[in-house]
């Protein structure tokens, strides 16, 4: 049977081969509205069902992995992907001393063995940060594609402390991910 990534991401796809996993990768390109859904366990669930459903109406015979997740600061506030440098610098500003929480939906989809939707939470919490180092980290650009305005491998010295799954906050849990495969027959 074959196993499809229904993401474009770098670090699910590295996830996926750590995992010794055998797939290949078709992005599925949708409108990711919340459709509604205003708790992000909701959200991160609906988007990333939505993912492998697309590319299960056009693979019906194989296992789709659609994933998608979301930062959320203390005060409930939902980030996404920033749109500018300064926005980028204020989120991350926001975590100094503080704690984030990062939910990652997860889908697998069957066409004919059906569906499984979860999500994992992990919470990082930041040692207080200095703008010097915003900044720098802000020159090398990386800031405008991840949710939360981070990638965690390139900022690892500012956090204090993770609870939680580390590959969430990458994108994707694998020791998730390894039960529902293996649950659903997968091999």
């Amino acid at each position: 049977m074959k196993l499809i990534l229904a993401s474009q991401s770098v670090q699910r796809k590295k996830i996926m081969n750590e995992l010794g996993l055998n797939f290949k990768i078709i992005p599925a390109h949708i409108d990711e509205h919340h459709s509604g859904y205003k708790r992000p366990h909701k959200i991160v669930q609906s988007i990333a069902l939505r993912k492998a459903q697309a590319i299960s109406k056009k693979h019906p015979n194989s296992w789709v992995v659609g994933a998608d997740t979301i930062v959320v600061k203390p005060n409930r506030t939902i980030l996404l992907k920033p749109k500018s440098k300064q926005e980028a610098k204020e989120v991350i500003m926001s975590y100094s001393q503080s704690h984030c929480d990062v939910y990652t939906g997860l889908a697998v989809t069957h066409g004919r063995e059906g569906k499984w939707v979860g999500y994992e939470k992990t919470r990082i919490h930041f040692f207080q940060m200095d703008e010097k180092e915003i900044d720098h980290y802000l020159e090398k650009g990386n800031w405008g594609q991840s949710s939360g305005s981070l990638s965690i491998e390139e900022v690892e010295h500012w956090v204090k402390k993770i609870e939680g799954s580390y590959s969430n906050i990458l994108g994707l849990p694998s020791n998730q991910l390894k039960k529902v495969l293996k649950k659903a027959g997968y091999r």
